[in-house]
């Protein structure tokens, strides 16, 4: 069979799906809380620094297209702050303690599969890094570089999350659940790698990555139904 024949048989397929299943269109806002956990392997290994976790957020909107009633595709838009705590020691001082805060505007292509009120979505994401904070009360270890020098300003990450629609009406749902973001690319620049982030003291470089998690709520409307919606309507625990 060759390409053309393919190609026209996974669009008939989703076509048909698409009628037999009766699609539509879902726009929301969303928001969620949580925290990170930023990591490398000198950390592991030297225990200089212990993480201590700050509270981060999440908010923005999204976009879905029901094309199969169990299976969706959203396109999200988020604005995120992570702050990352360290506590360290200097030696004769005592304990002393180090934070970043990094600011992004995120974008993500989901695949959400839905059954029975639940769901789970997978999918990347790509983030524009927009403010570096950064704060130490052991001194400042990085001038004269400015603490924006020291993270890439855009980051690819990997996106999953899970959770259930708990109420709604016909049209309108709201679901809570839990995202994980994982940065598949190194956060420091070269210029941070140089000064060893974020453990800045000598050290070989490491590459260092961040694990978010955020507890979401979303609120969704459903709208543009290509067809009658009476079949289209996904499963919450509350309906009125």
């Amino acid at each position: 069979m060759d390409m053309k024949k393919v190609i026209t048989v996974i669009v008939l397929f989703f076509i048909m799906a698409g009628i037999k299943a009766q699609p539509w269109f879902d726009i929301g806002i969303k928001g969620g809380v949580g925290t990170s956990f930023m990591n490398n392997f000198q950390i592991l290994d030297e225990q200089y620094l212990s993480h201590k976790f700050r509270p981060g957020y999440t908010f923005g909107g999204k976009l879905g297209f029901n094309f199969i009633q169990e299976h969706q595709i959203t396109f999200d838009v988020m604005k995120t702050s992570i702050n990352q705590g360290f506590n360290y020691t200097i030696p004769d001082v005592g304990e002393k303690y180090r934070e970043f805060n990094i600011e992004s505007f995120d974008m993500a292509l989901m695949y959400r599969a839905n059954k029975n009120g639940t769901y789970f979505e997978v999918g990347p994401q790509w983030s524009k890094v927009t403010k570096v904070g950064y704060e130490d009360d052991g001194g400042d270890f990085i001038s004269p570089v400015k603490p924006d020098e020291l993270i890439n300003e855009s980051l690819v990450s990997l996106v999953v999350g899970f959770g259930g629609y708990i109420v709604g009406t016909e049209n309108f749902g709201i679901s809570t659940g839990i995202r994980l973001a994982y940065n598949l690319t190194d956060i420091a620049t070269e210029t941070g790698r140089g000064l060893n982030f974020p453990m800045l003291i000598d050290h070989d470089p490491d590459p260092t990555r961040n694990l978010s998690a955020m507890f979401v709520i979303e609120m969704n409307y459903d709208f543009g139904y290509l067809v009658s919606p009476t079949c289209g309507k996904r499963g919450k625990l509350f309906v009125f």
